[in-house]
């Protein structure tokens, strides 16, 4: 029985497709070839590629290329795409060996079966490793944490799942049923020509849609943290303060705000350099940050200046908290060009305890206050804000944080 030649056409297609989407993947991956990912998404399209040129081929070609290396090209492209998400995702580098074993013990079978007049069991294997290397790339793509790329990866894994379910299918009709897949159950063959040509046209827009996933997100970190000390920025700082105050309204736990700044951090630029002054900004930071919980939140909003955020945390324990620091940041010793020098930080704290309805800005101008008291009296000291001892200084505070 010969090949419906709607399946001829669907194959045609499927070929067709193929090449445009190489064409394209080559094209990303000159662009930037440096990126493995790109890289290995090419070299997994042209592998495609050779299996579509060897079907389109108007001439007779020797069985060891049609039954023997063509069946092979697909379970090949599968094993370069699982290198490709290896790369992209960093991790599950023994899956590359698990793909390479499974295609180097395929080989001599593959030659075995191509002097055979009955192409029906070299396609069957191809079927059965086809659907091998794609139950191993949901493994890569579903084992990830990052989140950003969760919804393309999750796509990915679970349309490749039900292909590789329908691959096996076809392999078991083969070797299991001693059947021919195409006449036994002609649904089945339709069913995997048409999620093929899916395959070729869902995986490139959604390993796009993952490449970009990544950039934005990586590039609204860029936005939210401080280049130079890693920790947030106003920008950043902005939402995180504003979901602390939305839960602490809702829930009426405590939650302080700390303010510090370094003390004479001019004069040290000015003595030393602004390398050295970004050196010390650094190492302060993570001093700070080395000492904070994980849901504490750390940020550089000016050029000497830090806020701390501590939720449901009581002012006597953010008192404690601050202490702490203070004697990190005093008794660490920072070598600069001919010196080592110690560097100081006046604080301020504050706590929603002082006032029940404070917002961003109210809490922003109270610790402010406080560390002009701190600036004022002497610099290298603690002080926290309390409405009746502050009062004057609080009216004429600075200008209050105000989210961006």
């Amino acid at each position: 029985m010969g090949t419906p030649i709607s399946i001829n056409t669907l194959l045609l297609i499927q070929d067709i497709q193929l090449l445009c989407i190489t064409l394209v993947f080559a094209i990303l991956a000159f662009d930037r070839w440096s990126d493995l990912t790109r890289r290995w998404l090419l070299y997994s399209c042209l592998a495609n590629c050779a299996g579509a040129v060897i079907e389109l081929s108007p001439v007779h070609l020797p069985s060891l290329v049609s039954q023997g290396i063509d069946p092979m090209t697909i379970p090949l492209s599968y094993a370069l795409l699982n290198v490709a998400f290896v790369c992209f995702e960093r991790r599950c580098r023994l899956t590359i060996w698990i793909s390479a074993g499974f295609l180097l013990l395929s080989l001599p079978v593959f030659a075995l079966w191509s002097g055979r007049s009955d192409p029906v069991w070299s396609n069957s294997l191809g079927d059965l490793m086809i659907a091998v290397e794609c139950a191993i790339t949901p493994v890569i793509l579903l084992s990830g944490k990052e989140r950003a790329t969760r919804a393309p990866r999750i796509v990915m894994g679970g349309f490749l799942v039900a292909f590789a379910l329908l691959e096996f299918a076809r392999a078991w009709v083969a070797f299991g049923l001693h059947a021919r897949p195409d006449s036994t159950f002609p649904a089945l063959v339709y069913s995997s020509a048409v999620a093929y040509i899916v395959n070729v046209a869902l995986l490139p827009l959604a390993v796009v849609w993952m490449m970009n996933a990544r950039l934005e997100a990586e590039l609204q970190r860029q936005i939210a943290i401080d280049p130079l000390t890693g920790v947030y920025n106003r920008r950043g700082l902005a939402p995180v303060l504003q979901r602390e105050l939305a839960h602490y309204k809702r829930y009426r736990g405590d939650f302080s705000l700390v303010l510090l700044d370094l003390d004479r951090f001019k004069d040290l630029n000015d003595a030393y350099g602004h390398a050295a002054g970004d050196a010390v900004l650094i190492a302060v930071a993570e001093t700070i940050r080395s000492r904070l919980r994980e849901t504490d939140v750390l940020a550089r909003i000016g050029g000497e200046e830090f806020l701390i955020l501590l939720p449901h945390t009581t002012l006597p324990e953010a008192q404690a908290v601050v202490e702490v620091l203070f004697e990190a940041i005093r008794g660490k010793k920072h070598a600069l060009p001919g010196a080592d020098v110690q560097a100081t930080a006046s604080w301020g704290i504050t706590n929603t305890s002082v006032c029940k309805n404070a917002d961003a800005q109210e809490l922003f101008r109270q610790a402010d206050a406080a560390l002009y008291r701190a600036k004022r009296t002497g610099r290298d000291r603690i002080c926290t804000f309390s409405p009746d001892a502050f009062i004057g200084e609080f009216q004429s505070s600075a200008s209050p944080f105000e989210p961006v």
